[in-house]
């Protein structure tokens, strides 16, 4: 089963002479051609960070957001997830209204681009089942986990959420 091919444009682009050799060493870092580089680097900026950036997101390494959950009671972590309002302001933004197609989308968005998690989604006896890894441990679920209950309450869905010490597993 191949993935369709979406049409593309030719664009040309000035940068500077610096700028370009970053991008070459990073591709070629990357194991992929400038092109291709260049292309992923759009495509996270227009699914992701144009909708982020409006909203006041900064970048915390995992590690220190890891320390943050450690040092949180179980409580504090549910409450901070259910108050969380980032992913709805993001659906909103990039969708208009919400859905079950806008949640899906930004959590898709939210694993590639957010740096915290792997995301797979399989169909399986007319279920969409979802599971999202990540090495955030007991906590990290914990806080996922509410976010995720909270985002599809919105919407008046009530999936199977059950989660591990590294993973999130959501029945539709």
């Amino acid at each position: 089963m191949g993935t369709k091919q979406k049409k593309t444009v030719i664009r040309t682009v000035r940068v500077t002479k610096e700028l370009n050799e970053i991008l070459v060493k990073d591709a070629n870092l990357k194991g992929t051609n400038l092109n291709a580089f260049i292309s992923s680097i759009l495509t996270k900026y227009a699914e992701w960070g144009r909708f982020i950036d409006k909203i006041g997101v900064f970048t915390l390494s995992r590690a220190t957001f890891g320390r943050l959950l450690d040092a949180s009671s179980d409580e504090a972590i549910i409450e901070a997830a259910r108050l969380t309002d980032t992913p709805k302001a993001v659906m909103l933004a990039k969708h208009g209204a919400l859905s079950l197609r806008a949640i899906l989308d930004f959590i898709r968005a939210a694993a590639a681009y957010g740096g915290y998690a792997e995301y797979n989604e399989v169909e399986e006896q007319g279920k969409l089942v979802i599971t999202i890894m990540h090495n955030l441990g007991r906590k990290g679920s914990l806080y996922l986990s509410n976010i995720l209950e909270s985002m599809f309450a919105n919407i008046d869905c009530h999936p199977k959420i059950s989660s591990s010490e590294h993973s999130i597993l959501i029945e539709i």
